[in-house]
């Protein structure tokens, strides 16, 4: 069964759903999405509730994170929204992992402490981020005391200039997060839990930044050499933790990373969906050429060795296009999606945004060939003004 949200679908998710003829329950503003059509009937949510709770193997996937606010309000109680508030409460799911990561440490406080807090000259360095957090709003690298100087004063700030686009179920605004940072390699995983428990492999990227102090989630790159090197390895990483949380059925976008040991340390798990925005769940089908969502719903795995075969020495990028620009929105007239690209060599899908509205212009998927890896570093370090258009005239301005 499928929950679904606004305030964004994309339509290779829609496409998937209606040819499936999964039922879709609407958590609000489903209905009014274009892309299902005005005939497309919705399951009654009276009666989605009463099958989902008679059935404790029920495969649930959501849309995106605006969904869980249903989950946690129509199934409070039930073994789905315990494992929701697991992983989503990020205090919670460091609570869940102290066996398996004791070195590890973390406080959270409230944004009143947050603003008087001093750490001790052995926390550092760490990170500071929303207890519950979302497009790495709010979230701070912290290496010195004038670091937390400077980042206290600017989370509550950033977390609140969003709040009408992010709920607080989605982006605490009142609750925060210092732990432990863990030098290395970051990663993301698209997986589930099948009916015995063990983990499923969906997809595995490289989480790539600009520089040191870089948080943002601009570029995710996957290929043959980073899933074959990370797949059993993530996947015992996986299986250690459903050894405490025990869930059965359950999709999820996990992020992680290893450190100069080779070990893998988690940051975070995001409940009952892939990546935010059907972003890492369409780049499979755009990158790889296999389903992501009929593979949870079916309860089957990729045939990596058919799914790389003549893609052996491409890399894939996922580009989150964020507002880097400086400029709000609301002051941005046009940008230029065709000239940004040009910049690429194989763009294979562009999900544009509405970036009055969002502090994003979309989401571009791109392969590369050994000769045009340069591209990754281009789009890493772009602030995207040369796209901008703010003033008369068709100029954009740089």
């Amino acid at each position: 069964m499928i929950i679904a949200s606004g305030p964004y679908l994309s339509p290779h998710f829609v496409q998937t759903v209606t040819r499936n003829a999964w039922p879709v329950v609407d958590a609000g503003g489903a209905t009014e999405h274009e892309l299902f059509g005005p005939d497309f009937q919705f399951a009654e949510s009276g009666e989605a509730l009463r099958e989902i709770r008679s059935r404790p193997d029920i495969r649930l996937l959501t849309s995106g994170e605006h969904a869980l606010d249903w989950v946690s309000r129509e199934l409070a109680g039930t073994a789905t929204d315990k494992a929701v508030l697991l992983f989503k409460d990020k205090a919670r799911f460091r609570r869940l992992l102290q066996p398996l990561f004791p070195t590890l440490s973390f406080t959270e406080l409230s944004l009143e402490a947050l603003r008087t807090h001093v750490p001790d000259a052995a926390d550092y360095p760490f990170v500071a981020k929303p207890s519950v957090g979302f497009f790495s709003i709010g979230v701070h690298i912290i290496r010195t005391a004038a670091d937390w100087e400077k980042a206290r004063e600017l989370i509550g700030a950033e977390v609140a200039s969003v709040k009408s686009i992010f709920p607080e179920h989605m982006l605490s605004q009142t609750r925060f997060l210092l732990e432990s940072y863990i030098e290395g390699t970051e990663f993301a995983v698209d997986a589930y839990y099948d009916s015995a428990g063990r983990p499923v492999i969906l997809n595995i990227l490289e989480h790539r930044y600009a520089g040191p102090e870089d948080v943002s989630d601009r570029l995710y790159v996957s290929s043959k050499r980073i899933i074959e090197a990370l797949e059993p390895q993530a996947r015992k990483f996986l299986d250690d933790i459903n050894g405490l949380a025990g869930i059965r059925n359950f999709p999820l976008h996990a992020e992680f990373r290893r450190d100069g040991s080779g070990r893998l340390v988690p940051i975070e798990i995001n409940p009952l969906r892939f990546g935010g925005w059907c972003t890492t769940g369409d780049f499979a089908h755009f990158a790889w050429g296999f389903n992501t969502y009929e593979l949870f719903m079916n309860g089957a795995r990729p045939d990596w060795e058919t799914v790389f075969s003549g893609r052996e020495d491409n890399e894939y990028g996922l580009i989150v296009l964020d507002n880097s620009t400086g400029i709000p929105g609301q002051q941005i007239r046009s940008f230029d999606y065709g000239a940004l690209l040009q910049r690429f060599s194989t763009p294979l899908h562009l999900s544009q945004m509405d970036f009055s509205a969002f502090p994003l212009f979309g989401f571009l998927f791109v392969e590369t060939g050994p000769s045009s890896r340069a591209e990754f570093d281009w789009i890493l370090n772009s602030d995207l003004r040369e796209f901008v258009r703010t003033g008369p005239n068709g100029v954009f301005n740089t």
